[in-house]
């Protein structure tokens, strides 16, 4: 896959990956059976204004801790910050931290100027595109706060135990909390959700494995591999 590269913020450089194209048109292709083509479309800025933000709060705490700019690649599974560091636990917990905040901040501010100014309340497009991109970003937070591989929760329950434990115990009790957290999480919705149609009627469940187990697990597999476990 190729890529873009979209510019630098303080050093920090950003590039967009082909695959977050696919990922847009992908998300944006099934919305449109749900909601039309307008709504749809929304999800454009949505999605390239909330991963952005998200991974510029992990660069600015990387930045703000000393270790300089960063590289931000967006791509097809949302985006990844890369900074080649040795920070300590503690700092690395408010790196991981940093993203799922930096979201919530986001949803504030953004609900605050749809009340605070009128115009935006009466003008269509902002009307319906400021409680969407709030809502995502509240959605995005908190997803991003399960303690999943290779999610920020994750890297927050992690670091947190390196503060106490050595590496490797840290680690083995990270992923098998992440596992369990995938699992509890994935069996319900493997129940649920492949019943159910855009429209919200019972459909057929064809037996598909899920996404986010598979993802999980091979993320996994290669964290185990490099701890040499």
């Amino acid at each position: 896959m190729g890529r873009i590269h979209l510019g630098s913020i303080f050093g920090t450089t950003i590039d967009l990956d082909f695959s977050f194209i696919i990922l847009i048109i992908f998300w944006v292709m099934s919305e449109i059976q749900a909601a039309g083509v307008r709504y749809a479309l929304l999800w454009i800025p949505v999605l390239f204004i909330s991963v952005l933000f998200h991974e510029l709060a992990h660069a600015s705490m990387i930045g703000i801790f000393g270790f300089g700019p960063s590289h931000i690649l967006l791509q097809g599974i949302g985006g990844v910050t890369v900074n080649e560091r040795r920070a300590r636990p503690w700092q690395d917990l408010f790196i991981s931290a940093a993203g799922p905040l930096s979201s919530f901040l986001l949803a504030f501010a953004i609900r605050a100027a749809f009340v605070a100014i009128p115009r935006m309340q009466h003008d269509p497009f902002f009307a319906a595109l400021l409680p969407l991109l709030a809502q995502a970003n509240i959605v995005w937070g908190f997803f991003n706060l399960l303690p999943v591989l290779p999610l920020d929760g994750y890297g927050i329950v992690r670091n947190f135990l390196r503060m106490f434990l050595n590496e490797r115990l840290a680690f083995v009790i990270s992923i098998w909390l992440s596992m369990i957290v995938v699992h509890s999480v994935e069996l319900p919705a493997m129940a649920v959700l492949p019943l159910l149609q855009p429209d919200g009627r019972l459909g057929h469940n064809d037996g598909n494995s899920s996404v986010m187990g598979q993802y999980v697990a091979s993320n996994v597999t290669g964290v185990w591999a490099v701890h040499g476990l």
